[in-house]
């Protein structure tokens, strides 16, 4: 390098500027400022980057490059377009130098183009690496590991950033080492034990997914002697061991729920104590909260009985075990298809009251030993037998509630502001409709006085059967628990209860919403990774988003998504499409779909 030579260098590791050496000294030199015209620091050989020399170029040249700006972003990919074509045809093998990068574009580059070309690379860009004096090109399976990469670690910023609820998984050193010390313990006898109600006897079945490790509920069945049935729910019980107020539980309560992301849980509770003390797994005597309700011949909730228990699981089945126990309904394991029938007219009996029943495969992005699957649950006998088991308990306590006028984290929805019965009549049943029943539907809300809840079809409703896994069923059993005398502590008034409710579903959002945008970039990188054998997929339409610009909201069966797409043509809800990816960049967050009709 020499006096009156074009470099470039990177101020304060940030801003890419040009300069001209003014003075060359043993491996330093000195700029002249390519704003101020003014003499500035001696930089190294190693921090600058030579653009332009004199040698080659006059001064006036040279001089009029430091007014150079970075080239366009469409010119900039049109560079490593033409490099990928010359790699392509082997006429381009490793790393090049800053002229022949100018030539992709340039026929003759002057220093104001190779000074535009430098200011772009050393800007934050994806397309191509620059070590020292020499440029390499980034192929298409580096782009796509590289936006991953960085779309992984954007959402787990977004985690973080959210709200100061999700610090990633970290508990506090406080809670890890009372977390432990509640394991240690756990198998001791606990205030409250010896006046729990033996439930051991009872052939009680767990039914989660095989990957779930905290395990909230269990069901039973009991054949009385005057031929009414009790159905027991069995609920896991944290305050045998949870303090209220105690750090775990304020760190609970600061958490709202655990989080279920693609790659990774993030409990509630410290995952040592959520998924082994508290969870009713099978192998021995779990401390619950049983809730036995007798339903009549109309499946009304006749009789509700409410206690702290012990059960032992007999059977920790997954759903694809529990269906085809249902189906096949030994003489000798009978109880599972018992119950499953008795829930059945139950879920009919909801749907008379005005419930919406939505049955239908739903995707979701898992990672698995590193890769990202597309896992489409299919609804069946037994998920369905174990939701209306929850929202069965969580009807009956809520009525229990209501009637000792006990305040309570009820869960509530406005009922359907959607379409007139006529107009849904005409639209095709199942994904179509329901689509268009969603529309209308309120957002469900936590208060402290019971409301109906009119999607479920119940008058009174409360979240209850998950308080390992989400705070509003754990304040629910506190309430039940004080009500009666059974913990150390007072039930909460209504005035008290709401600014804490108001808190937990501010909360909720926000785990929804990080749940909704790991589901989303999950996405975009599934469907990169498919590329380029991304074929078109067919699909319905379900209804229009923007009718004025062709937007609709369609759904692809095989995929088992909902997505929105421009649609080519005037179509109707229920039409059938083709469907394509037209623009993707997982980087920016892209993901354009358009759609023609068959």
């Amino acid at each position: 390098m020499q006096p009156n030579d074009l470099v470039g260098y990177v101020f304060n590791k940030r801003t890419p500027k040009l300069a001209i050496i003014a003075d060359v000294r043993p491996g330093k030199v000195l700029l002249i400022n390519s704003i101020s015209a003014k003499t500035s620091k001696w930089y190294s050989f190693r921090d600058i980057f030579l653009i332009g020399s004199s040698r080659n170029f006059s001064p006036d040249l040279l001089s009029d490059a430091l007014a150079a700006i970075p080239l366009l972003p469409s010119i900039f990919s049109t560079a490593w377009i033409e490099s990928q074509r010359l790699i392509d045809l082997n006429l381009l093998d490793g790393g090049i130098d800053l002229i022949s990068f100018a030539k992709l574009l340039f026929a003759n580059p002057s220093p104001t183009d190779l000074a535009a070309c430098w200011l772009s690379l050393a800007n934050k860009q994806d397309l191509f690496r620059v070590r020292q004096d020499t440029i390499f090109v980034r192929s298409q399976p580096e782009l796509q590991q590289l936006r991953q990469a960085r779309r992984r670690q954007q959402l787990a910023i977004q985690i973080k950033s959210k709200s100061e609820v999700f610090e990633a998984e970290h508990f506090p050193a406080e809670c890890l080492a009372e977390a432990d010390r509640l394991v240690l313990i756990a198998s001791e006898c606990q205030p409250g034990d010896s006046a729990r109600i033996d439930l051991s006897h009872l052939r009680s079945f767990s039914i989660d997914d095989p990957c779930t490790v905290e395990i909230d509920d269990a069901i039973s069945i009991e054949h009385q002697a005057d031929g009414i049935d009790k159905i027991w729910i069995h609920v896991a019980d944290p305050h045998r061991l949870i303090q209220p107020g105690g750090c775990l539980d304020l760190e609970a309560q600061r958490r709202a729920s655990s989080i279920y992301l693609s790659h990774k849980l993030v409990p509630m509770f410290p995952i040592g104590l959520g998924s082994g003390p508290l969870s009713l797994s099978p192998g021995s005597k779990k401390a619950a909260i049983s809730v036995a309700i007798c339903l009549d011949q109309n499946s009304c909730i006749v009789g509700v009985d409410i206690v702290r228990s012990w059960v032992q699981i007999t059977y920790a089945l997954s759903y694809s075990d529990a269906d085809e126990l249902i189906e096949l309904a030994p003489p000798q394991d009978a109880d599972l298809a018992e119950i499953n029938s008795l829930l059945q007219n139950r879920r009919h009996w909801r749907q008379a009251q005005g419930a919406l029943l939505m049955d239908q495969p739903e995707g979701r992005f898992i990672r698995m030993d590193g890769r990202l699957q597309l896992e489409i649950t299919e609804p069946g006998c037994s998920r369905a037998m174990v939701a209306e088991a929850m929202l069965l308990a969580g009807a009956a306590v809520a009525n229990w509630a209501k009637e000792h006028q006990l305040a309570m984290p009820f869960r509530c929805q406005a009922g359907n502001q959607s379409l007139a019965p006529d107009q849904l009549i005409d639209l095709p049943a199942g994904a179509v409709r329901w689509a268009h029943q969603r529309l209308g539907l309120g957002r469900s809300r936590l208060q402290s006085e019971a409301a109906a809840h009119h999607a479920l079809g119940l008058s009174a409703y409360l979240q209850w059967t998950s308080p390992i896994r989400r705070y509003n069923d754990l304040l629910a059993h506190r309430q039940w628990l004080t009500h009666h005398n059974l913990i150390d502590a007072e039930p909460l008034a209504k005035e008290l209860m709401n600014p804490l409710l108001d808190k937990l579903e501010q909360q909720s959002r926000e785990v929804g919403q990080i749940s909704k945008e790991d589901q989303r970039c999950c996405l975009l990188e599934w469907l990169e990774s498919l590329k380029p054998k991304l074929i078109a997929q067919d699909g319905v339409m379900l209804r229009w988003l923007r009718e004025d610009q062709n937007l609709a909201l369609v759904r692809i069966e095989s995929w088992a998504l909902e997505l929105p797409a421009r649609l080519r043509d005037r179509a109707a809800p229920g039409d059938l499409l083709k469907i394509y990816v037209q623009e993707l960049d997982p980087a920016r967050d892209l993901l354009h779909l358009k759609a023609t009709i068959y």
